[in-house]
């Protein structure tokens, strides 16, 4: 996470709610006249991690569905912005957090309709305010529900793509398309190049490949890289070829990954992908491995079938649903403990996903490999 988003959480913490107050008075008339017919304009605001921006893009696809001709700006992170790349889904990136600038521009654009993703903090919805947009639609948690025209419910225990769809019907009027089995993420076309490049040498070895991403964003959800180890060795013991993925920070538990394959068929791009060559990657492979993370979103996104392990998440908000999807968990009665996106510090030995034992992954993913003989399909991009 970058500095200045962690400092937008700390004032959003501190003069936020204090600020969505003094403000709710002035909402019903800091609105302009709401204009005939379809919006041209459409700011939708993506604060948060790499999954959020992943499971909005269905939001997306049906605001473009309903109107091909309108004009969508995003307002996200630098982090997450990367998910959004070269797919075509908007036609401007704004970087909140690359400066004061990129707030002037958005308060001098004129938007018919500003839809605020964000489920919990208060800033946002001060921007949604600040934009004088004629709608502005939100989700009805905590006082800055009385910032919007238009609020949705939200349910923490409802997944999270339905959450962001019920946006979209607020603002489109109309059902959205929804299928859980039908990927839904737009690869860029050099990504495709880019991964396929990348998994030459290995797929001569004519086996299934499988790829494990060893990271998490927090302590709380990471699982020890020794525990992936045993699980690579084990899916190359029964015939599978590994593709070890992750960010900068994962490169050590990749190198402990490798290192337990030896001479088996193995190829390690940790370190080495953007997100959306990442997701080209996965978009190839048999079956993807990893516990609750970005680019487990990413996966589902792409349709190929994932082993999912989750300890201290919400599996109904964040556990991809559909035919192809396996989740593996220990149950303990402190998990899940994951409230309003907020996991608190493990006090008790990260007991959810320090006891779930590489062999239930492994069978897991072999039962998975077994049901899809070939890498999933997902659609390309621009």
């Amino acid at each position: 996470m970058s500095l200045a988003a962690d400092l937008l959480k700390v004032a959003d913490f501190v003069v936020g709610k204090p600020a969505v107050r003094l403000a709710a008075p002035l909402a019903p008339a800091l609105g302009r006249r709401t204009r005939e017919g379809h919006p041209r304009r459409i700011l939708v605001i993506r604060p948060g991690g790499i999954g959020d921006a992943v499971l909005f893009i269905p939001m997306l696809r049906e605001l473009r569905r309903t109107w091909p001709g309108c004009r969508i700006d995003l307002l996200l992170e630098r982090r997450n912005a990367g998910v959004l790349d070269g797919t075509g889904l908007a036609d401007r990136l704004l970087r909140y957090d690359a400066g004061p600038g990129v707030l002037a521009t958005v308060l001098r654009t004129p938007y018919d309709l500003v839809i605020d993703t964000e489920q919990y903090h208060c800033l946002t919805s001060l921007v949604t305010l600040a934009t004088r947009a004629p709608r502005r639609i939100g989700f009805a948690t905590g006082s800055r529900r009385r910032l919007y025209t238009e609020t949705v419910p939200y349910d923490r225990q409802r997944y999270e793509v339905l959450s962001f769809l019920d946006l979209a019907r607020q603002a489109t009027g109309r059902e959205p398309h929804w299928d859980p089995d039908e990927p839904f993420y737009p690869l860029p076309h050099a990504a495709v190049r880019t991964a396929r490049k990348a998994l030459a040498e290995i797929r001569r070895e004519g086996r299934p490949l499988v790829a494990i991403h060893p990271g998490a964003s927090i302590p709380e959800r990471r699982w020890p890289p020794e525990r992936y180890a045993e699980v690579a060795r084990g899916l190359a013991d029964r015939g599978a070829a590994i593709v070890v993925l992750g960010g900068p920070q994962d490169v050590r538990a990749a190198r402990t990954i490798a290192a337990a394959l030896g001479e088996r068929p193995h190829v390690v791009l940790a370190g080495t992908t953007t997100l959306t060559e990442a997701a080209a990657v996965v978009a190839e492979v048999a079956v993807y491995v990893s516990a609750d993370t970005g680019l487990l979103h990413l996966a589902y996104a792409v349709g190929t079938p994932t082993v999912h392990l989750f300890g201290p998440g919400v599996l109904s908000k964040w556990g991809p649903p559909g035919s192809r999807f396996r989740s593996v968990r220990h149950d303990v009665p402190c998990s899940p403990c994951t409230t309003y996106g907020y996991t608190p510090p493990c006090a008790q030995g990260l007991v959810c996903m320090l006891g779930i034992e590489p062999r239930h992954v492994i069978d897991e993913a072999a039962r998975s490999l077994e049901e899809h003989t070939g890498p999933a399909r997902a659609e390309t991009g621009a």
